[in-house]
């Protein structure tokens, strides 16, 4: 049910994405179609982001359960759960730090990427919309990948899938 509901939302995303495009390369003129273009990709834009509040209530909280993991063992009492190796607090605030630490080197790497366009002979365009996220997700793909060495297929399908969802809806601001 995971991948069926994240498969969705992708479809809808990329329908959102194509419907403002088509409609441009639709009209003989380009300046017949400027104007509503843009209405319609604003309110494309509405509707994904409206899709994907709707989204986010329902993975948190009115069908939590078909996001949840199953425990390979229902009907056993499981005594050899995983236990947290630190704390509430500990784990908080090496959160606020990691988050800290990121944000400044997100500003070197932003900062840095027209001179390594200039060197690289690369656009600033492809560095920033291709290469850009594909190294910023790589934590979460090598996550997906263990994830599916260890045979839990479920994790990893709502890790790939839900990171390209994220991403297809969050295109709208830009």
């Amino acid at each position: 049910r995971q991948a069926d509901v994240n498969s969705l939302m992708l479809l809808l995303a990329l329908l959102c994405h194509l419907l403002p495009l088509l409609f441009t390369y639709s009209a003989a003129s380009a300046e017949l179609t400027v104007e509503p273009s843009l209405y319609l990709s604003r309110a494309s834009s509405i509707v994904m982001l409206v899709a994907y509040f709707a989204y986010l209530i329902f993975q948190l909280w009115t069908h939590r359960q078909l996001f949840e993991a199953e425990d390979e063992g229902e009907g056993e009492n499981n005594e050899a759960e995983e236990e947290a190796v630190i704390g509430f607090w500990s784990g908080f605030a090496w959160l606020a730090g990691m988050t800290v630490f990121i944000a400044l080197l997100s500003e070197y790497v932003v900062d840095t990427i027209e001179d390594a366009s200039d060197s690289w002979g690369l656009s600033v365009s492809f560095l920033s919309i291709i290469l850009l996220p594909i190294v910023g997700n790589a934590a979460e793909h090598a996550g997906a990948i263990i994830f599916a060495f260890k045979n839990k297929l479920d994790i990893s399908l709502g890790v790939a899938l839900g990171s390209s969802t994220q991403i297809a809806y969050f295109l709208i601001f830009n």
